[in-house]
């Protein structure tokens, strides 16, 4: 019986090694990139609409780039979160953004800012 949970423990070691493995190498264009590759170079606040410039530091393409925006008030709490498509970015690119501000989130005196994108 010991042999039997021996195996099996070995088994599930062996089953984790190989999930971590695949991660580490899975491909480039699966992941989102690294956060430096795609960065929000400015921002400013018109009114009821948020406009911004991403670029493209990555020395590939960049498809269907996406900034996500964290809406937060005087207190830091979170209000919500929208999102702009930028479209694709060849390396060394950028582009200007522009986000009506919903409703909800118009409160905000502060923000925060995620680029994503298939690589």
């Amino acid at each position: 019986m010991r042999l039997h949970s021996r195996t099996r423990n070995g088994v599930l070691v062996g089953f984790l090694v190989a999930v971590v493995v695949a991660t580490a190498l899975s491909p480039g264009w699966a992941a989102t990139g690294k956060s430096r590759d795609l960065v929000v170079l400015d921002h400013e606040r018109w009114l009821d609409t948020l406009k911004g410039t991403v670029k493209n530091y990555s020395k590939r393409p960049a498809r269907e780039v996406t900034v996500v925006v964290k809406f937060f008030d005087r207190k830091k709490k979170a209000l919500g979160t929208q999102r702009v498509n930028v479209g694709d970015l060849r390396s060394g690119d950028s582009s200007s953004w522009s986000l009506p501000i919903a409703e909800k989130n118009r409160s905000a005196t502060q923000y925060t800012f995620e680029t994503h994108a298939i690589w």
